[in-house]
């Protein structure tokens, strides 16, 4: 599992390696100018303002003779602190040209991975977002990939200065002092094998905390889009206690990583003090014994810090590539779910015709909703489904839409199988409203025109007057121009009901499914919008799925389901004489109506 995420995190830097490239190669040069100045310094100590004849390496003592020898250094002592302060400037450009191509890299590599993660989980499929937790998915766009901009951005040069510390150290304090070298190297054995250890450690525990916290911003998600129902059911006090226990099974496991890293830096900084103690004592006891200078004691002491806090981040950036693993993975658990075939490739016939259902069955997992269904919609009618709960009224208008695929049978439409037809044209050419209809945190006019670009206002407003909204709308102080609240919370249930029956309206639609969408509206208001639609629907096939006999009864055929069976069909007149499900439905709705009159 680490080995597949690992690639992936270097799958993500396709397109950017150049810029990754050229910033391990400044950070090379920069490591290069930090190890010469130490050797300036020696050699000023040394061989300048000392006796001692130049005995550096060779890799170092051509830029000593470059600049004129000792002997003319010595004349003009200001030479080596033109050359340190020559270097510095250089040091800093370098510094300033690295982190440009690695922030530059950094940031388009996650800007990158957003885009191409957003675009994946628009294109799922309707069953994945159904049974996916919102909060968990945004906490992998967003935490996660705040994880992975930081280990790209800081982190990765972290362990790639580390590794180039060790190398270009190692061969340079070699060339200075071999028993010193060889006890340093000795001392790095306890900190690189403590970073490993810890580093499976670190990652289980690590992700142990990200599922916590992807469970803690669920439970948010739930309480602020669900705001309306935890007021109306006085759930603040239930909703504290379940917030509360989320959040303190995150605050325990985030103790965990931090208590397992305070172990890890207070075991870091031991065996680095240690060490560092070890070579101050056996590089005095050499320059005691006159086998060390002065300046290469102190060359080599800058040396030993040079290597050991870079070596001692080493745990760190080992622990954030860590993390940077476990983020990697939890958004490749995203990028392996199968995205929707067949979008945007197939037929796109004509729709107007008619609605065949032929022995259609469909489950939702192992839960059968539809067994066996046959029946036909003539195109261009207004039919009605009416049936009780579980009984597959709104599984048809999810088939219709290919939301989900049937297990066997077929749908035509027009004669044409719909799974020969593109879902985004199908999905385009079938207007849909929800029992629980969703609108943006955008003005009214842009809610219901959302199919178009640019809204035109007067087909907007035709919309809305055959919705009955407009009237409500105009009352508004910004008319049109009413900005609604996060979900539509700004406007009653019936006004955002006929918004979204507004919406639905724009556009050309060859079917119109209101699935159980009059419920939230009166029956003048009722009686309204169905007497508008019937006056604009032309060859428009509508479906109108409800639980109420006077939103049914004008179709021109209803179809009356049971456990995933027609049971009856006809017009409301043929169905009354039955006496069926449907008459007993009639009888008991008219029951509570002349019941509700009278007590009024």
């Amino acid at each position: 599992m680490k080995n597949d995420n690992f690639k992936a995190v270097l799958r993500y830097t396709k397109g950017f390696r150049l810029p990754i490239f050229l910033s391990f190669l400044l950070l090379g040069a920069e490591l290069i100018i930090s190890f010469v100045s130490p050797l300036l310094m020696s050699v000023t100590i040394d061989s300048v303002l000392g006796s001692k004849p130049l005995g550096t390496p060779w890799y170092f003592s051509w830029l000593i003779y470059a600049v004129g020898g000792v002997e003319t250094i010595r004349r003009n002592i200001w030479i080596m602190a033109a050359v340190i302060f020559a270097l510095q400037l250089i040091l800093g450009l370098v510094r300033y040209i690295r982190a440009k191509c690695n922030n530059s890299a950094g940031e388009g590599v996650i800007k990158t991975l957003r885009d191409t993660l957003y675009a994946h989980i628009q294109r799922l499929p309707y069953a994945y977002h159904a049974g996916a937790q919102t909060g968990d998915i945004v906490q992998r766009a967003t935490n996660d990939m705040e994880t992975i901009r930081r280990f790209f951005t800081t982190m990765m040069l972290e362990l790639v200065r580390t590794i180039l510390m060790l190398l270009v150290g190692i061969f340079v304090m070699f060339s200075l002092n071999v028993p010193l070298t060889l006890i340093t190297l000795v001392l790095v054995v306890p900190v690189a094998l403590t970073s490993i250890l810890f580093f499976d450690k670190i990652s289980r525990l690590t992700n142990d905390q990200e599922q916590a916290e992807g469970r803690l911003f669920t439970v948010i998600q739930e309480n602020l889009t669900g705001t309306r129902v935890v007021r109306a059911f006085g759930r603040q006090a239930f909703e504290m206690e379940k917030f509360d226990g989320k959040n303190e099974e995150n605050r325990h496991r985030t103790m965990t990583v931090t208590r397992s890293f305070a172990t890890l830096w207070a075991t870091l900084d031991a065996i680095c003090a240690v060490e560092i103690g070890a070579i101050m004592i056996v590089g005095i006891l050499l320059c005691v014994n006159g086998r060390l200078t002065i300046g290469e004691f102190t060359a080599f002491t800058s040396y030993v810090f040079l290597f050991f806090w870079p070596i001692r981040g080493f745990g760190r950036a080992l622990n954030h590539f860590s993390r940077t693993l476990v983020a990697a993975g939890r958004i490749e658990e995203v990028f392996s779910a199968k995205e929707e075939e067949d979008l945007d490739r197939g037929l796109t016939p004509d729709l107007s015709g008619d609605i065949r259902f032929e022995n259609v069955c469909f489950a939702y997992d192992t839960v059968p909703v539809l067994k066996d269904l046959s029946m036909t919609i003539p195109g261009g009618a207004t039919v009605a489904f009416l049936g009780g709960t579980g009984s597959g009224k709104s599984s048809v208008s999810l088939l219709l839409q290919r939301l989900y695929d049937i297990q066997s049978g077929v749908i035509t439409i027009g004669g044409v199988d719909i799974r020969q037809v593109g879902k985004t044209y199908l999905r385009n050419r079938i207007g849909i409203v929800l029992q629980e209809p969703f609108l943006y945190s955008k003005s009214i006019l842009q809610n219901i025109g959302i199919k178009c670009r640019e809204p035109v206002p007067e087909e907007v407003r035709a919309a809305a007057v055959s919705a009955s909204i407009h009237d409500d709308i105009i009352s508004f102080e910004d008319g049109y121009d009413t900005v609604v609240g996060e979900r539509g919370v700004t406007l009653s249930g019936g006004q955002k009901q006929r918004v979204a029956i507004a919406r639905a309206l724009m556009g050309e639609s060859d079917v119109l499914i209101f699935d159980d969408s009059l419920s939230a509206v009166d029956t003048k208001t009722d009686a309204a919008i169905r007497e508008a639609l019937s006056a604009r629907r032309r060859n428009v096939t509508t479906i109108i799925i409800s639980h109420r006999i006077t939103t049914l009864m004008e179709a021109d055929k209803i179809f009356v389901l049971r456990d995933g069976h027609v049971i009856e069909e006809g017009s409301h007149e043929e169905l009354m004489t039955t006496g069926g499900l449907y008459r007993r439905t009639y009888d008991i709705q008219n029951a509570v109506g002349e019941e509700g009159s009278e007590a009024s």
